[in-house]
């Protein structure tokens, strides 16, 4: 015979069970024969959110508490937690591992004894209750088996795990916020979701950003000053930079200065007229910048040519989730694999080494490691790409220089590149050159021609060059990756072509010419090595060098070594050498010591120095440094002050002093403007280095007041507003698309937030985009859940999913879910208009309409406190009441019970909604019901009219048949 202590409880956990989320639901763990023992301590359940280092794991758990203690189920927990053990309540075992197969854990209830990774555990009668549905145990002992600790908070009816060991599920749950993250913003660029755009259109003229370096030296000779003007800007809805460089003794020396244009087309990417750079071509052109035209479709930067199309393919233990990385980056995905193989593909790839790492993770903590490489030949285009570059070039020449070189170089070259198949590019290139002195060729037309490929992890390119006089030049460049080294080789033949691309070291004309190159890591070594040999036409000159350079960590300390040797024909070799060392960082202080020492042809030391710096405050740095001579040179002592701080100046100072006599001192400042869009400038934060990026100016303000100290971020820089309000952000990248955001964390009150989100926009070289930020004191509501059954009082109820919806956009502002006492605040709201429902999960658990839910509120500007936005659910969702229901009903049916008047149906409804009427009120309900009515039958249908209080609060009404008086 059940108790009637057992069956009411019975029917509370069973509504709580339909209100409460299906994620994590376990059995109640209290047994209905535990219920009927007469215990000397009361035994009850608990209802509690169960959460690990802030993720949620279930919104609903059940707990035992007896007096004092309680008691967590092992099971259950152990399932949230991924963790690989077997609970068998009914029989009281334990068996699994936990987090390493090796760590295996067993447990016999009928014993109290059982091992833990090969440690004995004993537990004691008092430490565990076996129900028929898990295994409870008290904190001290679940911890035997689980790496984690508790927080009991009982006001908010939450657990809080924290984990002493990287467990399976936070593994899990880390993974999915990062899933979650590549597919939000799968739309952008790199994996950014980009805000909306904001446009910064070109203009005719612009008032130019502009940074100025000065310069000034004293020795004991001589005083020199140097001046060097730079700018950026908008000049005839294009893009344009400028520089202006003068000294003392010539007054203006130098003036350069080029417009261009980002086109952004796949036809044309940018062209550029002024002092430009034209491309190098191998054994044509070395490309030194000077006066001309420039245009290209190639995109900036070898990084921006892709191939999209590329797979991997994996061997995968079945259940097990996958994560493929490009330098750090996650890039795809595969959860729960369901084959025992798995092939990524459409990965994009870049010209060079692509390394890639996957990361495998098992259903309970397994964790495995693998590398992967694609290989894309450098100079390789994805098939049927096809880029060009053309450029006509007048080499060296400025737009004005005071003392011009008398030679300079007029050329014109076009190129066309084409990509054939994903392992081979071809290409070619004409050329015309005019020299200025007519003791050169008058003029040269030359033409090249290569081929870039890709076969057996090799990587190759083949070019020749040829002018009209049948001169010729060829190079074959090979590249081959070999586990963490990089090998290359590079051979070149001449035949009678002359150029200064073509580095000639050997005395007549070169004929052949060798390199070699090994480069890469092994272990904490890093290292380059490079030979050269050049031999000359007639076979009587050689030359020859062999340069290495290596880095190691060794504890934290930093040595690194380099080493040159070279030979001339016949003569003996030269050899010198130099190692370096270093401990410490500037904060703290830093010494570098260093030798340099030569090998051939003599084996002597040849100097040492010696280095300390360190930061003096925030500011300032100071630095002083000894050099001393083993041979006939003078020893030195050098002194330095400089400004480390990157904002709106930089000042730097140096004296020096030697054993001759010979001293020297320096100062140099820096400065810089940004266009203030209300006119003027305003100073450089990046003390003149920002001229030719771009720019942000953020206005902060709140009720018309400028706001200060709070910071706007775009990427990774940031401003913080001034007295003024306005925040810089300066020094961007020009063309690369930025989001700009407050960051919210900056401002002081935690009620005040920005109206909107951010923008996204592209900067310009020397612009600044202003932007308005208002901030305003945002509102709160709350309000009470409550679920009631027939004409029981109401309970409050926990873990209930509440949220905000911007009544216009129809977005989910904000969503929270109720605690102990069934209080539910949903803060942080921006002034608007909100429907304040259940969540649509909430909402389906119920079986209601969300829309019945539904409560209108409106936040004003100055920050609205809305309370008493309470919701009472009825009888398992069939009666829904709202303090300000969104849509209430117009009217409510049920049928008439004829053991029962009129009035005791309407007291009964007024009674469930918790609002009775007064005599008078009551008296005047019945009569218009009976007026739309008349006298109803027994199981006729009653209509009763919504539209007065209380019976306005009712927004869902689902009770079609009798009221059930007779259990009132």
């Amino acid at each position: 015979m059940v108790s009637a202590r057992a069956a009411l409880l019975a029917g509370v956990v069973g509504l709580s069970l339909a209100l409460q989320p299906s994620i994590g639901l376990a059995s109640s763990p209290l047994s209905l024969d535990a219920l009927e023992e007469a215990d000397e301590e009361a035994r009850s359940d608990m209802i509690v959110r169960l959460s690990l280092e802030g993720y949620t794991l279930a919104d609903t758990e059940y707990l035992i508490q007896e007096g004092e203690a309680v008691y967590y189920p092992l099971g259950q927990i152990a399932s949230h937690l991924e963790l690989a053990l077997d609970v068998q309540p009914r029989e009281g075992e334990v068996t699994g591992w936990v987090l390493d197969p090796d760590r295996t854990v067993s447990f016999d209830a009928d014993s109290g004894m059982g091992k833990v990774g090969g440690d004995p555990l004993v537990l004691g009668d008092e430490d565990w209750i076996q129900e028929h549905d898990d295994l409870y145990l008290r904190e001290e002992a679940i911890q035997a088996f689980l790496p984690v600790d508790f927080e009991h908070r009982p006001r908010d009816a939450e657990i809080h795990m924290r984990a002493e060991e990287e467990l399976p599920v936070l593994s899990r749950l880390e993974r999915e916020s990062r899933w979650a993250e590549l597919r939000d913003g799968a739309p952008a660029d790199e994996g950014e979701a980009w805000l909306p755009r904001e446009p910064l259109p070109r203009r005719a003229l612009t008032r130019p950003a502009w940074s100025l370096s000065l310069d000034q030296r004293l020795n004991d000779e001589q005083t020199a000053t140097r001046g060097d003007l730079a700018g950026a800007g908008d000049v005839l809805w294009h893009e344009s930079e400028w520089r202006l460089l003068a000294n003392d003794e010539d007054g203006l020396r130098r003036f350069d200065g080029a417009l261009g244009q980002q086109v952004g087309h796949p036809a044309l990417e940018r062209y550029e007229l002024g002092r430009v750079n034209p491309p190098r071509y191998d054994l044509v052109r070395r490309g030194r910048s000077g006066m001309g035209v420039t245009a290209t479709n190639r995109p900036e930067g070898v990084a921006r040519t892709t191939f999209t199309d590329q797979t991997i393919e994996i061997e995968v233990p079945e259940g097990w989730d996958v994560e493929l990385y490009r330098d750090g980056d996650l890039i795809d995905f595969a959860q729960d694999v369901d084959t025992d193989r798995l092939e990524f593909d459409d990965i994009d790839a870049r010209p060079g080494t692509n390394p890639y790492t996957i990361e495998f993770y098992g259903p309970h903590g397994e964790r495995e490691t693998i590398t992967r490489t694609i290989e894309i030949g450098p100079g390789l285009l994805p098939p049927g790409r096809v880029h060009y570059s053309l450029d006509a070039v007048w080499e060296g020449e400025s737009l004005y220089e005071q003392d011009p070189a008398d030679e300079h170089v007029r050329s014109a070259a076009g190129r066309v590149d084409v990509g054939v198949t994903e392992a081979v590019t071809v290409g070619a290139d004409v050329h015309y050159q005019e020299p200025d002195e007519q003791a050169a060729p008058a003029e040269r037309e030359l033409v090249g021609a290569d081929a870039a490929f890709s076969a057996l992890g090799v990587w190759g390119r083949v070019r020749g060059a040829f002018d009209r006089e049948d001169g010729s030049a060829w190079r074959l460049s090979l590249d081959r990756g070999l586990g963490p080294l990089d090998l290359g080789y590079e051979y070149t033949h001449v035949d009678g072509l002359e150029g200064e691309a073509i580095r000639s070291r050997v005395s007549g004309e070169l004929r052949h010419g060798h390199e070699l190159q090994a480069a890469g890591s092994l272990g904490p070594l890093r290292t380059r090595l490079r030979y050269e040999h050049q031999e000359s036409a007639d076979g009587e000159s050689t030359w020859q060098r062999l340069r290495t350079r290596e880095n190691v960590t060794i504890g934290g300390q930093r040595l690194r070594h380099s080493l040159r040797v070279s030979r001339t024909d016949d003569e003996d070799p030269a050899a010198r050498g130099s190692l370096q060392t270093r401990w410490g960082r500037h904060r703290q202080g830093r010494l570098s010591l260093g030798v340099s020492y030569d090998l051939a042809p003599e084996a002597e030391m040849d100097s040492a120095n010696a280095e300390y710096s360190q930061d003096l405050n925030a500011n300032w740095r100071g630095s002083a440094s000894v050099r001393g001579s083993f041979n006939d040179r003078p020893h030195r002592l050098r002194l330095g002050l400089s400004r480390t701080s990157r904002e709106y100046w930089r000042l730097s100072g140096r004296g020096q002093i030697d054993t001759e006599g010979s001293w020297q001192v320096s100062v140099g400042v820096d400065v810089g403007g940004l266009p203030h869009p209300d006119g003027g400038w305003y100073p450089d934060p990046e003390a003149g280095r920002g001229y030719d990026h771009g720019a942000v100016l953020a206005r902060v303000h709140q009720d018309g007041e400028p706001v200060e100290n709070v910071e706007v971020c775009a990427d990774r820089q940031c401003g913080a507003s001034n007295e003024d309000g306005e925040a810089w952000v300066a020094r961007l990248e020009p063309h690369e698309p930025v989001n700009v955001e407050v960051d919210v964390g900056s401002i002081e009150n935690p009620f005040v937030r920005p109206a909107k989100e951010g923008v996204s926009f592209q900067p310009r070289p020397g612009r600044v985009l202003p932007l308005e930020y208002a901030l305003h004191e945002t509102g709160e509501v709350d309000g009470t859940v409550h679920r009631r059954r027939g004409l029981h009082d109401p309970e409050e109820v926990s873990g209930f999913e509440m949220e905000a919806v911007d009544a216009e956009s129809g977005e989910v502002v904000r969503s929270e879910r109720s605690v102990f006492d069934g209080l539910y605040i949903l803060d942080q709201l921006p002034p608007s208009a909100y429907r304040i429902q259940a969540s649509e999960e909430q909402a389906e658990r119920l079986g209601v309409p969300q829309s019945a839910t539904a409560q209108r509120v409106a936040i004003e500007d100055d920050g609205d406190l809305a309370r008493g936005y309470d919701l009472t659910i009825h009888d398992d969702g069939e009666i829904v009441q709202a303090a300000e229901p969104a849509s209430p009903v117009e009217e409510i049916r049920f049928e008439f019970d004829e053991g029962y008047s009129l009035r005791d149906h309407l007291e009964h409804v007024l009674e469930r909604l918790g609002a009775p009427m007064s005599d008078e009120d009551l008296a005047a309900l019945v009569e218009e019901v009976r007026m739309l009515n008349g006298d109803p039958d027994d199981g006729d249908s009653v209509i009763v009219p919504a539209d007065q209080a209380p019976l306005d609060e009712i927004a869902h009404w689902e009770r079609t048949g009798k009221l059930g008086l007779e259990s009132q």
